[in-house]
């Protein structure tokens, strides 16, 4: 009965994070369609938006709580606020030049940098295995990462926003480790969005950025705040419900998901390279939380 119990919790828990990366995906082509609509819009802007819709998100669900908000006020709150924000505004900006499937595996390196990382940041040994699954992402970015072009200069830069995204990611998950011992998912999460949305909002305005003005753009610049939200609600229930290795596994469905609707919706095809390195990516990324 127990393990009937486990098994279920295992099968809902795994069901939770695929519909987490749906979200994650129905993010990504909303921020797309909005730069698609409104060519001049500015990744700081997009970044703004999907924050202060996900502030609105939290403190609905916070019920006015401000102590649930601001939990012990730690360090690594705010560093896990400053590096999620980094990882989401070179994320943007790394889309809107390389297409959602590649910026989105680059971001998914963050799990290959947390192996990497942990060991010197959080004193957790990295198992011999895990670093063959280093090794074979290292590879995977780097033939991801070739310009496919004459002067590649747009490329370059699009997945070099990519990779720092990753490495930002990964940054924020480790403070994640510190911050949770003594602070709700829900205190995190807003650190992460209250930073992301006022650096992004500064940088519009310095920037001189212009805010969209048509009710299409917007809607999609809602949108993208809304389906962000709801990833990382299942995201987080997903991880309450099973064990982390299984649904970590699932969740490098994300970039999959993401990559093949770019395919599908936006024509973002791949070259040769670009396809074996994704691959070695995702297998990376799958085999990572197993071994």
């Amino acid at each position: 009965m127990e393990a009937g119990g486990e098994e279920r919790g295992l099968r809902a828990g795994i069901a939770q994070m695929l519909i987490g990366c749906f979200c994650f995906t129905g993010m990504a082509l909303c921020a797309k369609m909005a730069h698609r609509h409104d060519p001049a819009l500015s990744t700081f802007v997009t970044s703004a938006v999907r924050s202060w819709v996900n502030i609105a998100v939290l403190l609905w669900m916070a019920q006015g709580s401000v102590r649930l908000l601001v939990g012990d006020r730690r360090a690594a709150l705010w560093a896990r606020g400053v590096a999620g924000a980094t990882a989401l505004m070179t994320y943007f900006a790394a889309f809107t030049r390389i297409g959602v499937g590649e910026a989105s595996f680059l971001n998914q390196t963050s799990a290959i940098w947390v192996a990497a990382l942990a060991p010197f940041v959080l004193k957790e040994p990295t198992r011999p295995r895990i670093w063959i699954a280093v090794a074979a992402s290292m590879v995977g970015i780097a033939l991801l990462s070739h310009p496919r072009d004459g002067a590649g200069s747009a490329d370059s830069v699009g997945r070099l926003y990519g990779a720092i995204s990753g490495l930002a990611a990964a940054a924020a998950y480790l403070s994640v480790r510190r911050a949770s011992q003594s602070n709700s998912a829900i205190t995190i999460v807003f650190y992460f969005t209250f930073l992301a949305a006022i650096s992004a909002t500064l940088f519009a305005i310095l920037s001189g950025a212009a805010w969209p003005v048509g009710a299409i753009t917007w809607a999609f610049l809602i949108g993208t705040g809304v389906m962000a939200t709801l990833g990382q609600v299942f995201l987080t229930r997903a991880y309450q419900l099973a064990p982390a290795a299984p649904v970590a596994a699932a969740g490098a469905a994300a970039p999959l998901l993401q990559a093949v609707a770019g395919w599908l919706c936006f024509g973002e095809v791949p070259d040769a390279s670009g396809l074996v390195g994704m691959a070695i990516l995702l297998c990376a990324t799958v085999l990572l939380p197993l071994i």
